[in-house]
């Protein structure tokens, strides 16, 4: 288990006493200088310890629960409690983290998910399904066991889904694979609505994708994920995702060049809604194959040996930056789901203002860092529900 230092139970205060209080029914000897200041509701014992392993003299350990529900007013009766001399020690009532593992067999080959921090993320929640996450690939396998529950179809042009290379089914389950379904993998967000909407099989059509992207407009889809790109720079994709509200996340390429020098659209649109990912190894370097750029690539995330879903319900691994990119889908996803009234410029801000900075990054993203999805909720909880744009 894990503790926050900051986090804790307001209106109540553990104290060790080396002395037990005076208790007459509901009744306390509010003389006793031991609470004395202290404006308090009632005093619960947790437990006596035994005097054989202990030395410091404390013999009862109780709760305070205080009147006031501010976090302040928990400092103040620490800050009381301590200067008596009855007292061993005073501290808050602190919330610790259950870390929460996913019952699916093959998680344990998930490197990735330990890498950005999930077991600490699903803590804050573990998704919800309806928030919507639009797959703009090579169709998704409808019939795979570890996405069906999550699908969800979008007729009309979208209608053929069928996914004939494996790709888009592979970067559907790294962004919401069903989680603790005792089936396979889990994704990033264990619950969330996955929106088909393929875009081509070996080669994205870029007609298509503007039609996605517009469908996306159009549908209020908050979160896409983009696991292609090419050297072509169009003006009417550009267009599209100017004219979209959501978050477009988008690989950064697999050519091992400078982003900066060569871009790689649509990754390197200087647009305020997109976040360009770069591919991270095992060992918190960028992937050999990785594109990167200071400017123009922001954050980093797992993409080589990552297994995933793949065609006909199997599992398989792949190497990529497409498969960096729906990592951070996923924890947008999980994001949205904790505070549904995030703008894309909301999500974008606290993902990669939680970036765990990396030495070997430094100079390659332009947060200098790698998804930290724990870190992103702590980001999201310390400003609250103020908007951000």
């Amino acid at each position: 288990m894990h503790c926050h230092d900051t986090d804790f139970e307001a209106g109540k205060v553990i104290a060790a006493l080396k002395k037990k209080f005076v208790c007459y029914g509901s009744a306390y000897s509010y003389a006793d200088p031991i609470w004395d200041g202290i404006d308090f509701e009632k005093i619960e014992t947790l437990f006596y310890p035994k005097q054989t392993k202990n030395e410091q003299g404390i013999e009862e350990v109780v709760l305070f629960h205080l009147k006031s529900k501010d976090k302040s007013a928990v400092f103040y009766a620490m800050e009381r409690l301590s200067g008596n001399p009855d007292v061993v020690f005073a501290e808050p009532d602190y919330l610790y983290d259950l870390h929460i593992l996913p019952n699916d067999p093959l998680y344990k080959f998930l490197w990735g998910m330990e890498n950005i921090r999930a077991p600490l993320a699903w803590n804050y929640t573990t998704g919800s399904p309806d928030v919507v996450v639009g797959v703009l690939d090579s169709g998704v396998d409808s019939t795979h066991p570890d996405l069906s529950a999550n699908l969800l179809f979008p007729g009309g042009r979208f209608m053929d889904s069928r996914d004939e290379t494996g790709h888009g089914t592979h970067v559907a389950g790294t962004v919401g694979a069903v989680g603790n379904n005792l089936t396979g993998v889990t994704g990033v967000c264990w619950n969330v609505g996955l929106i088909n909407l393929k875009i081509g099989n070996v080669f994205i059509d870029l007609a298509a994708a503007i039609e996605a992207i517009h469908y996306a407009t159009l549908h209020t889809i908050p979160i896409l994920n983009n696991s292609w790109g090419g050297r072509r720079n169009s003006a009417a994709l550009r267009l599209a995702i100017e004219q979209y509200d959501g978050l477009f996340i988008a690989s950064a390429g697999n050519n091992g060049t400078n982003n900066d020098l060569l871009p790689m659209f649509p990754a390197s649109y200087n647009l305020d809604n997109i976040i360009s990912v770069a591919a991270l190894s095992p060992d918190n370097t960028l992937a050999p194959f990785s594109n990167f750029g200071i400017r123009s690539v922001h954050i980093a995330a797992p993409g080589t040996r990552v297994l995933s879903t793949d065609l006909y319900g199997e599992y398989s691994y792949m190497n990529g930056t497409s498969m960096a990119a729906p990592h951070v889908a996923g924890a947008a996803a999980l994001l949205k789901s904790y505070r549904t009234g995030l703008t894309a410029l909301d999500m974008k801000y606290i993902i990669l203002s939680s970036a765990e900075r990396l030495p070997d990054l430094s100079d390659k993203v332009a947060t200098g860092g790698i998804l930290n999805a724990n870190a992103m909720f702590q980001t999201a909880d310390r400003l609250g529900e103020r908007a951000l744009s």
